[in-house]
This record gives C-alpha cells, sequence and structure tokens, in this order.
C-alpha cells in the first residue's frame, strides 16, 4: 500500500505530461484540439516546416496569428519535446561512414568500383529478392554463402530482419558482416530521392621509377661524348628536357554524380594528368572528348516479368564477365587477382567514371537479368592511342590505305600529336649526327587517338539452378582505319633496336612481343577486326564453388572450332569454412592470346622482363617502354595457385598465404613464389604478425645461370587503441641471391671464362611506422615514417592508398589530416617528403672502359607531393 502511494503522483505526473500537445510532432488534427482557428493550426505547421522546430513555448509568438491571449490560454496544454531534425539520407551515411571512408582509401587500387559500392551502400537492395551475381559482386561475399541465402528465399522463407539473416544456414560471420550493409529487409533505409556527389581532387604527384627512367633516357647520337663538335645537353635530349616535366605539374581530378534513388543515374568526370594540358586550355571540344561521362537506367522490378531488372547506359561504362579472360575494361593491372575476398570484380555493366581511359568503353550498354537468364549488348565507338609506325618527317605509314599499328598503349602522358612531332623531330636530327645507326630515326611513335576502335558485344548467361551458371561472352572490334602489323621474332629485334650492337639483348622472352595480333599478315590473311570468344560457368557443391572461364582469340582458325587458335584458361575452386578458406586456381595463357580487354589472374603483367621493360635505352623510341608499363593482360604462363587463412582461436591466426608454381611460356622459366604469416593476439587491442616471402626463379635448375632467389622476413606489431586510433611498427629484412655475371670478371672471349662470377648476395632493410589518430568523429589523422637501405633490392610500401616503390637508399615521412567539414562535405589534405639516392652505374663494354661519360654516381633526389581531395554528398 504504501508503495503505491508513492508511485500514485508519478504516475499522474505522467498522465498530465501524455496529455499534453507536443508542438514538434503534433499533426492539424491535435492542433484543432487546442481550440485553435484552421489558420493559426495551419500557420504552427508551416512554421514548424519551414522555419524551424520548437525550442520552447514562448516561440508561438513568432507567428503572427498567435497573439498573447492565445498564447497564455494554450500554455498549459502544449510541450516542446527535444527533437532532432535528421535527413534520412544524412542519417544512413552517418551509419555506413567508416566503410564509405574504407572505400573512398581504395580508390586507388579499385579505380571506380568504390562509386558502385557507395551506392549499395546508401540504397541497399532487398535481400529477398537479390540475384547470384549480385551478391558476388559484393567484397567478401562467396558464391557459397550466395547460395544459401538463395535457397532459404527460394523457399518462401522470408529474411525480415538483420538477426533473421545471421541465422541463415551456411551463411558465415566473416560474410554476414560483410554483407549486411549492402542490404535492407522489408523498408529501404532511404526513399526514392536525389542524391548528388561531387568530388575534386588535386595530386602533385611524382613519376614512378620505371615511367621517370623512361623519360629521362636520351636520345643520342653515336659519337655522343667524344666529339669536339658542340653537342646538345643529354638531358634536353630526352623528353623529360624536351618537356620541362621538372615543374610542378599536377594531376586534377573532377567528378560529379547525380541520381534518382537506385533509378537514374549520370555522370561526368575529367582527369588531366601530370604533363598534360589542364582543363582551363582546352578547347569546349577537347574537353568533351577527354571527359567520361553517363546516364543511366536502372529497374529492379519490371512490371511485366516477375524478379526481372534491367540495365541500360549511355557513355562511359564497364563490362565485367566470367574470370576477366574475354572482358573486363580497365587501364590497371593488378597481381594475383582472383576475384574473391579483396580482389573482386563487379560483374555486369556498370557506370565507368574510373581514370580508365584506352580501354574505356563508349557508347550503349543493355542487361535484362533474370534468376534464370542473363542478357547482355553492348556497342563503343571510340579513338585510341597507339604505338604507330611512322616515317622520317613523323607522317604516319600506310599499308593497303590504312595507317599501320603496332600495339595498343596506355601511355604515362597523353602527349599532344604536334608537340609530339616537335620532339622526334629534334631527336631525329641528334641520332643522324653520328655515324648511322641501324634504324637512324624513330620508327615507331605513340599517337593520341591514332584510331577509331568500333567495338560491340554480348554475353549470355543460364542459371539451371541456384548457384550454377553458363555463359558465353564474345566481342569483335573493327578498324576501319588501321590495320596492326607486329613482324615475326625473328625480324622484329631490327624494327625495336636502332643499334646493331645491342641485338644480344633481345632474348628469347621477347617473343611475348612478336606475339601482338595482326590484322595484317602478308600472304597469309587480311582483316579490319579482332574478336575473342568465351565460355564461362560455375556451380556451387556443398561448401566448395568452382568456376572458370575459357576464351580463344580469332587468329587464323575457325570461331565455330575450339583448339586452333592462341587461347587461355582458368580453372579455380574456392572451400570456404567458418574460420577456413582454400583458393585453388590453375591458369594456361598461350603467347599469342592478345586481348587488350584481358584482365585475368597472373603473377605478373604481359611484358614483365623483356627488352621493354629491362633495356629501355637499346629502343628506337624510349616511349615503346610504356607498352610494359602500361600494359593490363597477363604475361602467358601456366601455372597453379594456392590460398588458404586459418583462426585456430582468438589468439592465432595464420594470415593470408599462397604458393604459386609457375612456367613463363615464352622461356620455361620456372618460379615458385610462397608467402605466409603468422598473426599471434594476446589481448584484443595487441598484435604481432611474422610474414615470410620466398620466391626462386628457375626452380627447376639450381645449376642453370638465371637462378635467383629472393627472401623476406617482416617483423609487425599494431596496437589498436582507444577511439579507433591506431600505431603500427614494421620491420622489413630482404635478400636477393643473384645468378652470375662470368663477363664482369673475365673477358667474354671464348677460352677466357675458366673462372666464373660467384653468385652476388644483396641484402636490405626496411623500417617503418604508422599511426592513426581520430581527434572526434569528424577530424582525423594519419602518418608514417620509414627509412630504408636496399643496397639494389626494390623495397614497396602500401601508402594510404597507393603503393610506392623506393629508391636505393633514403627516408619518407607523410601526414595526412581528414576532415568533415559539415554534414555533407569532407576534405583531405596530404602531404609527403621522400629523399632517397639512386644507384650507382658504371657503364662498360665487357670490361673495357667506353669514351665519354661511364660512371654515374648516386644522386639524391628530394619529392614533396600534396594531395587534396574535397568530397560533397548530398
Amino acid at each position: 500500500m504504501r508503495k503505491l502511494l508513492i508511485l500514485l503522483p508519478l504516475l499522474l505526473c505522467v498522465g498530465l505530461l501524455a496529455a499534453k500537445v507536443d508542438l514538434n510532432t503534433a499533426d492539424y488534427d491535435e492542433l484543432r484540439q487546442l481550440n485553435l482557428t484552421e489558420k493559426q493550426a495551419r500557420d504552427i505547421l508551416e512554421y514548424r516546416d519551414y522555419v524551424s522546430l520548437f525550442t520552447d513555448i514562448f516561440q508561438l509568438r513568432q507567428i503572427p496569428s498567435i497573439d498573447q491571449r492565445t498564447l497564455l490560454r494554450i500554455k498549459d496544454k502544449v510541450v516542446v519535446s527535444m527533437h532532432i531534425q535528421t535527413d534520412e539520407a544524412q542519417a544512413r551515411r552517418n551509419e555506413i561512414r567508416y566503410l564509405i571512408e574504407r572505400l573512398d582509401s581504395n580508390e586507388g587500387a579499385s579505380e571506380g568500383m568504390a562509386d558502385v559500392w557507395e551506392d549499395y551502400l546508401m540504397t541497399p537492395h532487398n535481400v529477398n529478392r537479390m540475384h547470384f551475381d549480385d551478391f558476388v559482386s559484393l567484397p567478401n561475399v562467396s558464391a557459397m554463402e550466395a547460395v544459401a541465402i538463395l535457397k532459404r528465399t527460394a523457399r518462401g522463407d522470408t529474411i525480415a530482419e538483420m538477426r533473421d539473416l545471421r541465422n541463415t544456414v551456411g551463411l558465415t560471420h566473416y560474410g554476414y558482416t560483410n554483407l549486411r550493409n549492402y542490404v535492407y529487409y522489408k523498408e529501404p533505409p532511404v526513399k526514392d530521392r536525389l542524391f548528388f556527389d561531387a568530388s575534386l581532387q588535386y595530386y602533385t604527384r611524382y613519376f614512378e621509377e620505371g615511367s621517370h627512367d623512361m623519360l629521362h633516357e636520351p636520345f643520342l647520337r653515336s659519337s655522343y661524348g667524344n666529339s669536339s663538335i658542340t653537342v646538345p645537353h643529354k638531358k634536353d635530349l630526352s623528353y623529360w628536357g624536351h618537356f620541362n616535366l621538372d615543374k610542378v605539374d599536377p594531376d586534377i581530378v573532377m567528378k560529379l554524380r547525380a541520381r534518382w534513388g537506385n533509378n537514374f543515374k549520370l555522370g561526368w568526370m575529367n582527369y588531366s594528368g601530370k604533363g598534360e594540358r589542364g582543363i582551363q586550355d582546352k578547347t569546349a571540344e577537347e574537353i568533351i572528348k577527354d571527359s567520361k561521362y553517363y546516364a543511366g537506367y536502372e529497374n529492379n522490378s519490371l512490371p511485366f516479368l516477375k524478379n526481372t531488372r534491367v540495365k541500360l547506359y549511355a557513355g562511359h561504362y564497364r563490362a565485367t564477365y566470367g574470370e576477366g579472360l574475354v572482358m573486363e575494361n580497365t587501364d590497371y593491372y593488378s597481381a594475383r587477382k582472383t576475384g574473391f575476398g579483396f580482389s573482386k570484380r563487379i560483374l555486369g555493366i556498370t557506370p565507368d567514371l574510373s581514370r580508365t581511359q584506352e580501354y574505356a568503353l563508349r557508347g550503349g550498354a543493355l542487361e535484362i537479368s533474370h534468376p534464370l537468364f542473363t542478357a547482355s549488348a553492348w556497342a563503343s565507338v571510340d579513338d585510341k592511342d597507339a604505338i604507330v609506325y611512322v616515317d622520317q618527317s613523323g607522317d604516319p605509314v600506310q599499308v593497303n590505305g590504312k595507317n599501320k599499328i603496332f600495339s595498343y598503349v596506355v601511355p604515362t602522358i597523353r602527349f599532344d600529336n604536334d608537340d609530339m612531332r616537335a620532339a622526334e623531330a629534334k631527336f631525329n636530327t641528334e641520332i643522324a649526327s653520328g655515324s648511322v645507326y641501324a634504324v637512324p630515326y624513330i620508327n615507331l611513335a605513340y599517337r593520341k587517338d591514332a584510331f577509331r576502335e568500333k567495338l560491340w558485344g554480348t554475353h549470355l548467361q543460364i542459371n539451371p539452378w541456384i548457384g550454377t551458371r553458363l555463359g558465353f561472352t564474345t566481342y569483335t572490334a573493327l578498324y576501319d582505319d588501321a590495320h596492326f602489323v607486329v613482324p615475326g621474332y625473328n625480324d622484329l629485334r631490327s624494327l625495336l633496336v636502332r643499334d646493331s650492337y645491342y641485338y644480344p639483348k633481345f632474348k628469347m622472352l621477347d617473343a611475348e612481343i612478336a606475339g601482338l595480333y595482326s590484322t595484317y599478315k602478308p600472304g597469309q590473311y587480311e582483316r579490319d577486326y579482332r574478336r575473342v570468344i568465351g565460355f564461362d560457368g560455375g556451380t556451387v557443391i556443398g561448401n566448395t564453388s568452382i568456376q572458370g572461364e575459357y576464351a580463344e582469340l580469332t587468329v587464323s582458325g575457325k570461331d565455330y572450332k575450339l583448339g586452333d587458335d592462341p587461347h587461355a584458361l582458368l580453372v579455380s575452386a574456392h572451400t570456404l569454412f567458418d574460420n577456413l578458406y582454400f583458393i585453388t586456381l590453375y591458369r594456361d595463357y598461350d603467347v599469342g592470346f592478345d586481348n587488350p580487354y584481358s584482365n585475368a589472374f597472373s603473377e605478373h603483367e604481359k611484358f614483365d622482363d623483356t627488352i621493354l621493360e629491362k633495356n629501355v635505352y637499346t629502343l628506337t623510341n624510349t616511349l615503346l617502354s610504356d607498352i610494359y608499363l602500361g600494359s593490363t593482360q597477363a604475361q602467358p604462363e601456366r601455372g597453379v595457385y594456392f590460398e588458404t587463412r586459418y583462426k585456430f582461436n582468438n589468439f592465432f591466426t595464420i594470415g593470408r598465404s599462397y604458393l604459386d608454381l609457375f612456367e613463363r611460356k615464352t622461356d620455361g622459366r620456372k618460379t615458385a613464389r610462397f608467402q605466409s604469416e603468422l598473426e599471434f593476439r594476446p589481448l584484443y587491442q595487441l598484435a604481432l604478425r611474422l610474414r615470410y616471402k620466398n620466391q626462386v626463379n628457375r626452380m627447376d635448375d639450381m645449376a642453370e645461370r638465371g637462378v635467383s632467389k629472393t627472401n623476406e622476413y617482416t617483423l609487425v606489431a599494431r596496437t589498436f587503441l582507444s577511439n579507433r586510433d591506431f600505431l603500427e611498427f614494421e620491420y622489413r629484412y630482404n635478400t636477393v641471391l643473384s645468378p652470375p655475371y662470368t663477363s664482369l670478371t673475365n673477358p667474354a672471349q671464348p677460352g677466357n671464362n675458366s673462372m666464373a662470377a660467384a653468385m652476388t648476395l644483396m641484402t636490405g632493410d626496411y623500417i617503418g611506422v604508422n599511426y592513426t589518430h581520430n581527434f572526434n568523429d569528424n577530424l582525423k589523422l594519419q602518418g608514417s615514417f620509414i627509412y630504408w637501405f636496399s643496397h639494389g633490392i626494390s623495397h614497396w610500401d602500401w601508402e594510404d592508398m597507393e603503393i610506392d616503390f623506393m629508391g636505393d637508399k633514403g627516408a619518407k615521412a607523410w601526414v595526412a589530416l581528414h576532415s568533415r567539414i559539415s554534414d555533407n562535405m569532407n576534405l583531405s589534405i596530404k602531404f609527403r617528403n621522400k629523399t632517397y639516392q639512386t644507384k650507382e652505374y658504371s657503364i662498360r663494354k665487357y670490361n673495357v672502359p667506353v669514351d665519354g661519360e661511364s660512371y654515374f654516381p648516386r644522386v639524391e633526389r628530394k619529392e614533396n607531393t600534396i594531395r587534396l581531395s574535397l568530397d560533397y554528398r548530398f
């Protein structure tokens, strides 16, 4: 009884409060119950909607129709609650902000995929209506987990909420945590509305080592350095000096995107790279030509066919199918791209505002998908950059009325054609001033928009049962104004190498270059197209998925007959347990399989170790090295790859570990590459990681001269502090055992090689510190300091959102500040200083000193870069 008497006043107060009308939430009828006139009630609603929410009762006097008498009469009948007005899109963005930041930080690697995944995060798909390809295109969601969900929904067992999704049999905890933010269950978190994204990036980057050396390589007469005649300085006889590439010349990227829900989409992007003219120096026509754009329509529920969706895009788009053997258009290469985990492919047609230029598709694309089938068709018309045959005046050489083309190329710098011709004329004058070379002028040159490519393709896929798919993909590229002409291996040397003295530098593995596709082979065939045909498929058996693709390039065989032309094959299996996975992958790529739109798994990109990489100074034009530097295709290789990860318990985890056994087809070199790591986590806040990497070239014959062995030992200590702060210490030690070079100790004439040189052991180490500090939810600081001494070994560092390869010895420090200026705007500023030494070079002819400059000491270089990113999302 006493407890009841104590609670009675409290219950009375709650009842009185509940009876009052809340000015911030009341509707029209509730306001009319206060004996307000219609005008007074509507004025209160309009004030609340268009001026401000109420913070106190007396704010009513700011409404003209509410006089003092009315206020006194209703003040005891109303209440003002604490109400925070939150836009639903902003609320969703706050909820997934850390995921968006993660996608933005990976943009350098994913190249445009982040845009698609961010759209999925902001406007998720209904998990009960998604298709198989939708699931497997999401990061870290496996085919087995997709099948588990699809089988459940096929039984009519609707997934009603997040906890319900987690209880799906066959869905691992890891898969669930990666999937949950990309889906909804009943009502979408954000209704259809307008979304607008704008971003600007300013980056004063430096060229990577390969591009830097290529652009610095001079065009010199044969007698340069020992002539009494005054000659130009060699710096002015390189592309670097001629175009004054020492100047600060930033990359600038501008991007605009707008969409209405997941249905109507628009986008525009302009990218001006270092060494290229900025948007302010271009005409309107040039801006349109060099920009990327799209307009798209997507409908996930066609009214006339249940659970059927359509995509329609005009402008720039990406097309990706199977394992990337037939079609995955991008300008960027990634080693060991399995298609699982963090190296996903987004299958199908998607909009494209990436920095991809050479292999961009511009035209129209249509995709219709249903749980039982998928049909896609696309067409593109675009001008492509190329390496072309030119005469001594710089004019293109023709064959049968068409320009003679050597190869597609992704250039380091997209020089304008008139500027290139002027530079080549200057270099040709210098080359011709000395004794005559075998090729006395630049005979192969880079040209921007050198030919027009008309491309059309299609993909047809049937899904007979859940998790099983059979697909057919083909495309044809038509060349009306160009002929691709590549000589055979025996004639290629005299085309690529300027001085016959360097002919021995042309080796067996340069047959890879001779494997480039030709549309014109004198005495064999002449055509105006390139056609690739392929079949892909996959199925899920228990907790294992098996998938693969076969592709064939039409050269001299028949389209309807398989195996009579250069081909590529990839088959993989993925087995998944809660704390363990296995990946097994087999690939076999022919030397003659030259598909510029292929981007499949490999250990190295095409032309690795060829004369285009190793001996740039011997080439008739140093820019030919761009064929290698910009390669996106897999190197011709055959091999098997194993990968695993196993978490024993909360303390010990074997991290991503792999073994790759493969053979390079051009010269038969067999290589083994192994990497494994063990992580010990005694506390959640502390992780100790030990990583070991080993690579052996020519592993099949340890007595062979080309044997080399690389070992890398890494120790990492990580601490996860409060407020998501992070501190990491890393130490790395490398050894490289190089093959002997007998000519460095004994003249190379016959009979003088009795004492072979020993194998050379190179060592190097690296120490680094990485730090992240979150001041609050809106301000974050990241930084790193690294010191290395490589002794000739190549060190690398995954820096923020890009990979960086360092010089021989040096130090690097960078700091980045990420600020959320407002609810819709984010600012990121990064400064980096890199100071390092180059290698020491001594040039000689088989122990005989050369005339002129022959010794090049170490040079200290200093690089200071700034990257500014501004993003606005509404």
